[in-house]
Parts: C-alpha cells; sequence; structure tokens
C-alpha cells in the first residue's frame, strides 16, 4: 500500500511569513512518528521553506525538488465543463495562470499522478500548493478533471490518501489542520469557506 501525505506550503508572502513559520514546524511534529519514506517538494520557495521547516522534525528522511509538484495550472477547463454560477470565477481564476503554466501543466498533472499514486510499499510526504492537492483529492474521488477547481487547501492542511493494487484510492483524511491551534487554521483558505468554521 502507498500513503500519500500531502500539504499545501505554509502561509506566505513571496517567502513564509510568521504565522507560516510556525504552522510549517507544527506540521512536522505532527508528522515526525509517521513512516515517511520521502519528502518531496514544489521548487517554489515558499515550499521548499515549508518542507526545511517540516524536515527538522524528520529525522534522516530523504529529500528532493520535484517540479511535478510545482505552482502550476493542471487543467483548464471550458465553460461548459463547469456550472454556469461557477464559471466566470472559475475562468478568472484560470487566467490568473501564466501563459507557460497553461502550456506545461497538464502533462506535470499527469506524470505526478503516474508517479505519486503506483501502489507500492511507501509513505511519501508532497509539500505542494492548494491546486495541486485539489488534483490528487479529484483524481483520486474519480471526478472528472475541472473538479480541482473549487476544492481548496488551507496553509499546512494535511490530506492523507491510500492507494492499493486492485483497490480505489482512499481518501483518509482532507485539509485536516488538528495540529494547528485555532489561530493558526484556515490562513490560504478562501473567506467565504472559512465562515463555515
Amino acid at each position: 500500500m502507498r500513503t500519500l501525505y500531502l500539504a499545501r506550503h505554509g502561509e506566505a508572502s513571496g517567502s513564509l511569513t510568521d504565522v507560516g513559520r510556525s504552522q510549517a514546524l507544527l506540521l512536522g511534529e505532527r508528522l515526525a512518528s509517521l513512516p515517511v519514506t520521502e519528502v518531496f517538494h514544489s521548487p517554489v520557495k515558499r515550499a521548499a521553506e515549508t518542507a526545511a521547516l517540516v524536515c527538522t522534525a524528520l529525522k534522516d528522511v530523504p529529500v528532493s525538488v520535484s517540479p511535478l509538484v510545482g505552482d502550476y495550472l493542471p487543467y483548464a477547463p471550458s465553460a461548459n465543463e463547469l456550472a454556469p454560477e461557477f464559471a466566470s470565477v472559475a475562468l478568472a481564476h484560470v487566467a490568473d495562470y501564466s501563459t507557460q503554466q497553461h502550456e506545461v501543466g497538464p502533462g506535470l498533472a499527469d506524470r505526478a499522478l503516474a508517479e505519486f499514486t503506483a501502489p507500492v510499499p511507501r509513505s511519501d510526504l508532497i509539500i505542494t500548493h492548494s491546486q495541486i492537492v485539489g488534483w490528487f483529492v479529484r483524481a483520486a474521488l474519480g471526478a472528472p478533471a475541472s473538479r480541482w477547481l473549487g476544492i481548496n487547501a488551507a496553509n499546512a492542511a494535511l490530506t492523507i490518501i491510500q492507494y492499493r493494487r486492485g483497490w480505489p484510492a482512499t481518501l483518509v483524511t482532507f485539509n485536516d489542520q488538528s495540529h494547528l491551534p485555532p489561530s493558526l487554521r484556515w490562513s490560504g483558505f478562501p473567506p467565504e469557506r472559512r465562515d463555515v468554521w
């Protein structure tokens, strides 16, 4: 069985903020007792900084930079793939990505799934970005490619997915922030979603 631990980087404004550093350290403490095989992180500074802080609690675990879990657009849907009420907001969000992110993103997204979801006996931690967490979650649930939109990951929240040969992927937990005190939860999450918490 393969276990994939996915976490969005800590709160950042270019580099991690003080809140983001605290979130990363607490995420590391949460993961310290788990059998992590390897840590992979996005090349983007905020993810690399998060990985460095998380890894202070993970002794002798190899760390690798991977563009497969970088900051890119995994899939650009057309308007007819989206609910009419949601389409204008979603397409405006997609338009915020650079031309390069549009060009390379789908290929990277497909390669990321192939690389990290094969049912081999590993437990990997991926420190990435909200849209990549959403991409893995929607794939685990067998949802259409466009469904990554609207799946939001909070900063330093933990998502766990397990892969077993012959079984559907199992979403164990999504956006778990129990390792964070209330004052550090829900950053990076859309304000309209925070109101329900």
